[in-house]
């Protein structure tokens, strides 16, 4: 499967090409256009690899509501949509709901990626997406209890809001990123959750209370804005999840 970001970084949009049973697994809503080829199937949750196989063999599929409440809790929503290609040469276009860059992140057998709520916009090829528990440290670093984690050997692309900044960390390399901006890391990455300040007082006139602390080997991808929060009590809801 061909696919290229246009109109980049501000007003980024995923071209993808199909051809016949190719398909890509996408955040609903999240389709600008398509070609007349293209079939739609929704469904709670995601879809593993078996399921992918039993799709090109014709037969049911399973649907996973637990799935779908998983999504919930890593910031995604409790449906995806699958856009699968009926004859060859179709077109799918995907345009994230912020305005900012596409992250395309290529995994392998050595490399996984975990991203952060509210990332995560489609994905090709044998890929598994599982949420995993982040620990107190992720709702103390404000992106919430649960993160998603990317395995396999096909792509997926984030969403940003903002440009995007990629830095590779070296070995016991050190990088301290205030996780409202956190995109993905790969999964090699030790985090550990820190205080920004010394002083109570500096991080209350700062604005800098608790950060992530990110030690190499590994990627990391972050954005340069963070989005406005809807409100004390948005900020509740989402820091529970």
């Amino acid at each position: 499967m061909e696919f290229q970001v246009n109109h980049a970084p501000t007003f980024s949009t995923l071209q993808l090409s199909l051809e016949k049973d190719e398909f890509v697994v996408a955040q609903p809503n999240s389709m600008l256009t398509m070609t007349a080829g293209i079939r739609i199937v929704a469904r709670a949750g995601r879809q593993d690899q078996a399921d992918a196989d039993a799709s090109n063999a014709n037969q049911p599929r399973r649907h996973s509501w637990f799935g779908g409440v998983k999504n919930l809790l890593g910031g995604e929503n409790f449906f995806t949509a699958e856009f699968r290609a009926k004859e060859d040469d179709q077109t799918v276009v995907l345009a994230p709901e912020s305005y900012g860059d596409i992250v395309t992140l290529n995994l392998s057998e050595d490399s996984g990626y975990y991203m952060t709520r509210g990332s995560y916009l489609a994905n090709i090829g044998p890929t598994v997406l599982k949420i995993k528990y982040g620990g107190l440290k992720g709702l103390m670093s404000k992106k919430g209890l649960f993160l998603m984690h990317a395995t396999g050997s096909g792509q997926v692309f984030c969403q940003s809001f903002g440009a995007v900044v990629h830095r590779y960390l070296e070995a016991e390399e050190t990088l301290f990123v205030d996780n409202r901006f956190m995109i993905a890391f790969s999964d090699s990455i030790e985090y550990k959750l820190v205080k920004a300040t010394d002083k109570i007082s500096d991080s209350l006139m700062s604005g800098e209370g608790l950060v992530n602390r990110y030690t190499g080997p590994g990627h990391v991808f972050y954005q340069t804005r963070s989005k406005p929060t809807g409100g004390f009590l948005s900020m509740l809801v989402d820091a529970a999840f």
